[in-house]
Formats: structure tokens, C-alpha cells, sequence
């Protein structure tokens, strides 16, 4: 694609890495419709600015940058605008920024629109936005029950989450987990077990919200769409460079092979996030 004029407040960004989330993989599939083709796909990156046009609110060429992108970030070269942009740690990989900002606002959007709650029932608890929302619910003092497979249980554990595998019997295995009803769930899984599981486990007046942006299946299930907060992207990496929370990434992938990392996402067993890289194909962008 022919690259536009770089508009004013708008920082033109190298790629380095940039996070894959399941939307991206459920967009390419058809399951998930925002828009007719063609397909713009990635939310997130971390690369180094090679282009500015008019004031630039203190950025400079050369600075190394992570955030939300624009229109879509799984590209060489994408345009951002500045107010989306964090300055990357020094200390944090390249791998970890480019595969933050979508996870850490979504799971920070999801605390807020549940409220203030004692327990809660997170449906994915393994993936990306997973693993983040049991740490930050843990660090608020919540309760918090999180299914996943069978693989996955003690890295569930290991977040603070008492792990639940899914599958038949899950309601069951969760009244075993907790006893009594919890306050709000929040799926990230898009499974109607997910769905069937919080409507028999989530008190009455409590909140069952989905991140999935598939249709809820129960007029009882809450859409929560992410909300853009630097602010919020720039504290949940100043724990983890701090060492106060985990982040895991379990899959890397070149920019070239992007089916399989998406093939690998649709099989929905991905343990915190998946990258694409785009090392190889730096000496073609910057020339």
C-alpha cells in the first residue's frame, strides 16, 4: 500500500512487534464483522517513530514508542496519533510493548465497568486480557476463579486465580471452587459453556460482561469495549518492568507467517499473548 501524507498530530511508526488477540483472528475469519473488506487487522504495537509533521507534542524521530494504533497496527509502517503513544522502557522487550496496550486497557475497562465486587469469575484466564485482569483484580483484594485447560492451570495458579479447567462438568467444577454465587464474571473465552456457566454462577443482580464482540446470547450478558487510556498502558508497564506483574509471551511469529499465528489463536489454548515480528523486513521499510 502506498503510504498517505502524514497528517498533522500523527506520528509514523517502524513496526517492531505487535500483539495478536482474537478479534484479529475471528475478523479474518468472518465470525466477527466490524466493516466490509478489505481487512485492517492488529490493535496494538511497539516501534520507533520515522516521521512527524507539525508539532509533535515533545516526540522525536528515532524515539521508541509502544501504544494503540490508528486504523490497524499489523503492518510495517502504520500512522498513529500522538495520543495514543507511550514512550517504551528501556528495559521492556520489544515482544512484551508491541503486545501491551490492548490487553492492559481492555482488562483496566473491564474492572472499571464491573465495579466494586469481592468475587468474580474470569472465562479465559490464561489468555492475554486473561491473565492481566486476574493480576489487577488480586492486587484490589478480589476473589477471583478463572477457567482454562487443562495445561493452563498452574499458570492460572501462579496469577493468584484458583484455576478451573473447562469443558463438561464446568458448573459443577466451579461450585466445587466457590460455594457460593459470585458478583460478576467476565468472559473472554466467546463459548456459550462460558455464557451457560456465568448465568448458574453469577448472583442475580451481579454483572456478567463479554469482551468477545461476538453476539451475547443472553440478554443478561454485558458488551464491554476497551477504552483508550495511556495512562493506564504506561502503569501496567511500570509493573511489569518493576516486576510487580507477569507477562507472558508464549508465541512469536515473522510478520510473514501471520496466517499461522492467527490459525494459532483460533485454536483458543494460546497461554498469555502471541507477536508478530517484523525484523526482517526493517531494511525494506526505512530503505
Amino acid at each position: 500500500m502506498d503510504l498517505p501524507d502524514l497528517g498533522a498530530g500523527t506520528a509514523r511508526v517502524a513496526v517492531s512487534a505487535a500483539g495478536i488477540n482474537p478479534v484479529d483472528a475471528r475478523r479474518m475469519t468472518g465470525e466477527i464483522r466490524l466493516g466490509p473488506p478489505p481487512l485492517y487487522l492488529g490493535t496494538e504495537f511497539a516501534g520507533t517513530i520515522v516521521g512527524l509533521k507539525g508539532a509533535a507534542g515533545g516526540w522525536e524521530v528515532g524515539d521508541e514508542v509502544l501504544g494503540s494504533g490508528g486504523d490497524f497496527t499489523h503492518a510495517t509502517v502504520i500512522d498513529v496519533p500522538l495520543d495514543n503513544l507511550v514512550r517504551r522502557p528501556p528495559s521492556l522487550p520489544w515482544t512484551v510493548a508491541g503486545s501491551l496496550a490492548g490487553a492492559s486497557q481492555t482488562a483496566v475497562t473491564v474492572l472499571e465497568e464491573l465495579g466494586p465486587v469481592r468475587t468474580l469469575l474470569v472465562h479465559g484466564g490464561a489468555g492475554g486480557v486473561g491473565s492481566v485482569t486476574v493480576q489487577l483484580a488480586r492486587r484490589k483484594g478480589v476473589a477471583v476463579v478463572a477457567t482454562g485447560s487443562e495445561a493452563n492451570q498452574d499458570y492460572i495458579r501462579s496469577l493468584g486465580a484458583t484455576p478451573v479447567v473447562y469443558g463438561p462438568g464446568l458448573v459443577e467444577r466451579l461450585e466445587r471452587a466457590h460455594s457460593g454465587l459470585f458478583d460478576a464474571s467476565i468472559d473472554m473465552a466467546g463459548t456459550d459453556e462460558a455464557t451457560k456457566a456465568s448465568l448458574a454462577r453469577v448472583r442475580p443482580e451481579g454483572i456478567i460482561g463479554s469482551i468477545t464482540a461476538l453476539q451475547p446470547s443472553s440478554p443478561r450478558v454485558m458488551p464491554i469495549w476497551r477504552k483508550r487510556d495511556p495512562r493506564s498502558v504506561e502503569r501496567v508497564a511500570a509493573a511489569i518492568v518493576a516486576g510487580d506483574l507477569r507477562w507472558e509471551v508464549s508465541a512469536t511469529y515473522p510478520f510473514e507467517d501471520a496466517p499461522k499465528a492467527y490459525a494459532a489463536i483460533l485454536q483458543r489454548h494460546v497461554r498469555g499473548k502471541s507477536v508478530l515480528t517484523f525484523d526482517a523486513v526493517w531494511p525494506l521499510v526505512l530503505g
